[in-house]
């Protein structure tokens, strides 16, 4: 009877209230001014309520709690009467959001659902800006008295990340993430502990990747907006965003394997080179759209696959077109989020006003790059174009470039040492080896002496094994004349196959691989006249060989006989390019090996005849180049004006400038175009060693 009577007059004075409530803020309407004792006498009484309907939580009745809870509910709704349901919502909560704030202190787990309801509201969207200013300030002063709501609170701000996706949230997304940003920047100063949370939050909340592409370029955009004012969960966003990328990228992989399948069935079978793809690459690029543009602008406006692309699908009517437009899609998808990335990284990383020396936060940015390359990228299956986020990252400085050798040298390791000593898989350190040459052979702001002295490594390393191969091998014919009683059957079953022998080897055939693709590439910067001149291309007979090159002469004509386990399209070219130049004539042992594979019934490069043999490491081999040609449209412009393309021996720097001419104009393909142009490539999924970030090449030399 007692708790009645109590109870009775707070309800009265809660309906009086909430009439009241209704009333307009002073600041936006003018409404008769209400006397100065009346407004304080409505906060006393909201301020009492909020007071007492907590307490009467805790005695088990939730009636005016619930009351509460539905104050605060609030959906944002796209309709007619949407702004004046909005202008509604902010004439009734505004006066409670005092009241409430008055009692922050006593808003513990028990209030789980009031809580819940503050953070989840679409308060942020209000027209209102004091409104969004009191109502961010309330749940600065619950997260601040209570930590144990701070996951909840960044799970309900990140998911505003994605807003804007929608054709009529455009006009309103940029306000609305900048409220987001100031209120999490506000938190994360105010309790500094928190980057766990945002961290957990934006793992939550992050897209499938099958989720269409502008709400995934909308939520990335935002996710790396978070590194300005969060550093210290700089890596762990970055490494998010890096495996969101590259799992599109592999995406992309395996359906074009697939269409290069179905393609090649129809066609006959038809294989390409890698120095082929480059030229129909070529042949293939559309205009590039303005550099201005964002990675949200290479899908529809709305990020839904347009009526046009459904109708080509149905208009060709197979299993072959739906594959064309599925992997057509997923490109357009990569294409946005790289470059977005990419914009991203164009932005924080300038040099230094006075100098051209890069920034120090800079400096640290790449080393965090580089730490996720050797996690993440590294070891990926299929990856073909998020390397490039290093490869443009390696361009800013030179210094970049040498730590990112460096480290590459790193994981390939010494000539002798195994994988049990050093650690890193075989089919780690073949990735690590073709990172090297394809780095080297296309990156154009390489100097022409750290081209020679990263040859020269290579191929002292070679060397260095061929020293301890000889050496093995008269070890171990002294043991076979030493052992008289030994059977031919006994002899022959101690003989290594010819797929086994290649495979304990695939370490030194893939740098040799990486030496003649880098060759191939770059033989301008390895010669010079006979007077120290520069080479002219019309002028080959009497080139002068930096000293770098002495030794490789051995390595292609050793007993190991790498020409025959390279990739048939790199061993071809490089015979050729080095008898153009007169470097080195090897096209005999190209016809030899050609017919020792046409005797034998087994080939030695197929490790799948090989018992125990790893078809995975011939893969390596034949098909991943990390750094052939970047076919995206969008994020290619980031990366053109840095990257070497093939060049024929013998052609002038005339006839390059007319055809890099005639390949603007003719840049004019679509999507479509491009998913018919990219490679699948391919990479080992055993992770190395984390790299030592301050290990550089200049300290191997």
């Amino acid at each position: 009877m007692e708790k009645t009577a109590v109870v009775r007059p707070i309800k009265e004075a809660v309906s009086q209230l909430k009439r009241a409530a209704v009333e307009p803020l002073a600041a936006d309407r003018e409404p008769a001014k209400p006397t100065a004792s009346t407004a304080i006498n409505k906060q006393v009484f909201l301020r009492k309520f909020v007071e007492n309907t907590l307490q009467q939580v805790k005695e088990g009745d939730l009636d005016e709690y619930q009351k509460l809870v539905k104050v605060f509910a609030y959906t944002r709704y796209q309709s007619a009467t949407a702004a004046a349901a909005a202008a509604k919502y902010v004439d009734e909560v505004s006066p409670w959001i005092l009241a409430l704030s008055a009692n922050v202190s006593a808003l513990g787990i028990t209030y789980r659902e009031l809580v819940h309801t503050v953070f989840f509201s679409d308060w942020i969207t209000a027209p209102n800006p004091r409104f969004v200013t009191r109502y961010a300030t309330l749940i600065l002063q619950i997260v601040s008295a209570h930590p144990e709501w701070v996951p909840q609170a960044m799970g309900a701000l990140v998911r505003w990340f994605s807003f804007g996706a929608r054709r009529s949230d455009t006009a309103e997304a940029p306000l609305v993430h900048d409220r987001v940003h100031l209120l999490v920047q506000e938190i994360y100063r105010t309790i500094p502990t928190c980057g766990s949370s945002l961290v957990a939050a934006l793992s939550g909340a992050w897209p499938f990747r099958t989720i269409k592409t502008n709400v995934q370029v909308l939520f990335v955009r935002n996710t790396l907006q978070c590194l300005e004012y969060a550093e210290g969960v700089r890596r762990d966003v970055l490494r998010m965003v890096l495996n969101h990328v590259i799992q599109i990228d592999v995406e992309v992989q395996v359906e074009l394997d697939d269409l290069e399948s179905d393609s090649e069935d129809e066609a006959g079978g038809a294989e390409e080179g890698v120095f082929e793809f480059e030229e129909d690459a070529n042949d293939t690029k559309h205009e590039k759209p303005d550099k201005e543009q964002d990675g949200s602008d290479a899908e529809s406006e709305s990020g839904s696959e347009s009526d046009s692309d459904s109708e080509s699908v149905v208009s060709e009517g197979s299993e072959l077109g739906r594959a064309r437009f599925n992997a057509k899609r997923t490109v357009a998808k990569l294409d946005a989020l790289l470059s977005t990335l990419l914009t991203w990284l164009e932005r924080h990383c300038q040099p230094e006003p006075e100098s051209s020396e890069m920034t120090e936060s800079t400096s640290r940015l790449f080393l965090v790059f580089l730490d996720l390359f050797d996690a993440v990228i590294l070891p990926t299956f299929k990856s073909r174009y998020t390397q490039f986020v290093v490869f443009y990252l390696c361009a800013k400085s030179s210094e970049y470039a040498d730590v990112f050798l460096g480290t590459m040298m790193g994981n390939v390791g010494e000539p002798m040492r195994g994988v049990a000593q050093d650690h890193v898989s075989s089919v780690a350190k073949v990735a690590a080896a073709a990172y090297l040459g394809s780095f080297v052979a296309r990156a154009q702001f390489l100097s022409a002496p750290i081209v020679r002295s990263v040859v020269g490594v290579l191929v002292q390393w070679a060397n260095t094994y061929l020293d301890w191969y000889d050496e093995q091998q008269a070890q171990r014919d002294a043991d076979i004349d030493q052992q008289k009683q030994r059977t031919y059957a006994q002899a022959l079953s101690s003989t290594a196959s010819p797929q086994v022998e290649m495979e304990r080897h695939i370490v030194f055939h893939a740098v040799t691989q990486s030496i003649l693709y880098m060759f191939c590439f770059r033989w301008r910067d390895l010669a010079q006249t006979q007077d120290g001149g520069a080479v002219i291309e019309s002028e080959l007979d009497n080139l002068h060989w930096c000293a770098e090159l002495e030794g490789l002469q051995r390595v292609v004509f050793s007993r190991l006989n790498p020409l025959r386990s390279c990739a048939p399209a790199v061993a071809q070219q490089f015979a050729s390019v080095a008898s153009q130049t007169n470097f080195m004539f090897c096209y005999a042992v190209l016809q030899q090996n050609r017919r020792s594979r046409a005797n034998s019934s087994v080939d030695p490069r197929d490790n799948t005849q090989s018992p125990g043999g790893d078809p995975a490491l011939q893969t390596r081999l034949d098909s991943f180049f990390p750094f052939d040609p970047m076919a995206l449209p969008v994020s290619r412009q980031f990366i053109d004006g840095i990257y070497l393309e093939w060049r024929d021996v013998g052609h002038e720097s005339e006839d390059e400038d007319e055809d890099e001419d005639a390949g603007e104009q003719e840049l004019a393909e679509d999507e479509a175009g491009v998913v018919e142009q990219i490679v699948a490539m391919s990479i080992s999924p055993v992770p190395p060693l984390s790299a030592l970030p301050g290990r550089d090449f200049s300290s191997q030399l």
